[in-house]
């Protein structure tokens, strides 16, 4: 049963310094909000086997984006996005490119043509979200290195 813990204890990290710890959750939460959807977890579990991190806090970071704040987060950072680039989309052609989708379905070529002729609604996508979670990755780190030895010192006071 020792051994157990012991491996267990080895395979999750949990001896890892605050340091290493907070560092995993910041970029479990660059991950997590990085426009890599679909991707976050994998990555997040082959960036944690490759540098030797905490895994439970890399996959809290990542799950920290959960699945109702998708919508508003990656609004959002889209709009950013556009800002940064200058880029403005004509609303009656995204309006067009949807009734496509709408009239002759969703895995229309005509649809897919029209939406891949919006690049620059693409780049602003993924710059808005890259500078987003670069934003909170680097705010998750000193936050939660602080909450980490924080918690640590109750630890060793009782």
């Amino acid at each position: 049963m020792i051994r157990l813990k012991e491996s267990i204890k080895k395979l999750l990290h949990i001896e890892d310094t605050p340091e290493r710890t907070a560092l995993a959750f910041s970029i479990g939460i660059f991950l997590g909000f990085s426009p890599f959807l679909g991707f976050h977890t994998l990555g997040g579990m082959a960036i944690a086997f490759l540098f030797g991190l905490n895994r439970v806090a890399l996959l809290l970071g990542v799950w920290t984006n959960t699945p109702w704040g998708l919508l508003p987060y990656y609004t959002f950072a889209t709009w950013l996005g556009m800002k940064v680039i200058g880029y403005q989309f004509d609303y009656s052609t995204i309006k067009e490119i949807f009734r496509l989708g709408m009239e002759k379905g969703f895995f229309n070529m005509d649809f897919w043509r029209g939406i891949s002729s919006q690049k620059g609604l693409f780049l602003s996508f993924h710059v808005g979200s890259l500078l987003l979670s670069t934003f909170f990755a680097l705010l998750a780190y000193p936050l939660s290195l602080k909450w980490i030895r924080f918690y640590r010192s109750r630890l060793l006071r009782s």
